[in-house]
């Protein structure tokens, strides 16, 4: 019985992704999933402190 992929969260897709890691569907659905997910920026060249700010930033939002 196939799973259906687009019913599961993100956090489900990646377990089951994991769990079945010979399961090419679902690579592929998950796959499609990150790449349809928005790009909030994109960065240029930055300096290690601006770097550090941004990587505290991100780690922020993931927090949430």
């Amino acid at each position: 019985m196939k799973s259906d992929f687009q019913t599961m969260t993100m956090g489900e897709l990646k377990k089951y992704v994991l769990e079945h890691r010979d399961d090419k569907a679902a690579f592929q659905a998950l796959m499609e999933r990150v790449d349809a997910q928005p790009q909030d920026k994109v960065y240029g060249e930055v300096d290690s402190e601006e770097f550090s700010t941004i990587l505290e930033q991100h780690r922020r939002l993931q927090k949430d």
